[in-house]
């Protein structure tokens, strides 16, 4: 996969992380278990603008990839969340005010519905995050 990422608008940063597990007793980034593309944290963070092209070689043990931009003063409307796994000759574009978003050989797993249920007591903060939610859907089986 190759994954090319243009940031349109002032943000506080992105990151992306390859996920081989996921957890459902922490919140945010916390929620995963897997290799993080420091790349992108590091050419994002606190930029008016910036641009990221990066190869994603094939890793067997990922289960899913998921890209976090989280806005200026972390507004939830404004913060960017996409889930994917590879697929040859599918790709992924997103063009908005806020950024330009394309990655080859890869297909977005559509989450935005999900509403997660697990057994036990979780925050407000855990139920609302997109993290945890998808750290949800994973853990419960959901399609890939």
């Amino acid at each position: 996969m190759k994954l090319t990422l243009e940031i349109r608008k002032k943000c506080r940063f992105f990151w992306l992380q390859a996920i081989r597990k996921a957890r459902i007793d922490k919140c945010c980034a916390k929620c995963f278990i897997g290799d993080l593309f420091n790349e992108v944290y590091e050419n994002t963070r606190y930029q008016e603008k910036a641009f990221v092209k990066l190869n994603i070689d094939p890793d067997s043990r990922v289960k899913a990839y998921y890209l976090c931009g989280l806005s200026k003063g972390f507004q939830y409307e404004e913060n960017t969340h996409i889930a994917f796994v590879p697929c040859e000759g599918q790709d992924i574009s997103i063009e908005n005010d806020k950024i330009r978003l394309v990655i080859t050989d890869a297909r977005q797993i559509d989450f935005k519905n999900y509403k997660p249920n697990p057994e036990g007591d979780f925050t407000d903060k855990q139920r609302a995050c997109r993290n945890w939610i998808f750290a949800n859907y994973l853990l419960d089986g959901m399609p890939l």
